[in-house]
């Protein structure tokens, strides 16, 4: 595998510098599967700054079972 990685770095210096531009749009295109795509969506980001949040500040709940949560889902809900 170092053979293989030691020989495509040989590779990349070789390319033009038109080459190596379009190689990482290549790859930067290619970094994010098709079917993972929402999850770098500005809104889907937005909403996970604010849950790294609430749980930075504490402001999460822990259940033992899904009955104890849904119970708690419901007292709030009233």
């Amino acid at each position: 595998m170092a053979a293989n990685i030691e020989r495509l770095i040989k590779e990349i210096k070789s390319l033009s510098p038109t080459e190596k531009i379009e190689l990482a749009r290549r790859l930067d295109e290619e970094a994010i599967f098709s079917n993972q795509s929402w999850y770098w969506t500005p809104e889907w980001q937005a909403a996970e700054k604010e849950a790294d949040e609430d749980i930075a500040a504490g402001r999460v709940h822990r259940f033992k079972n899904v009955n104890d949560a849904l119970k708690f889902l419901h007292e709030q809900a009233e």
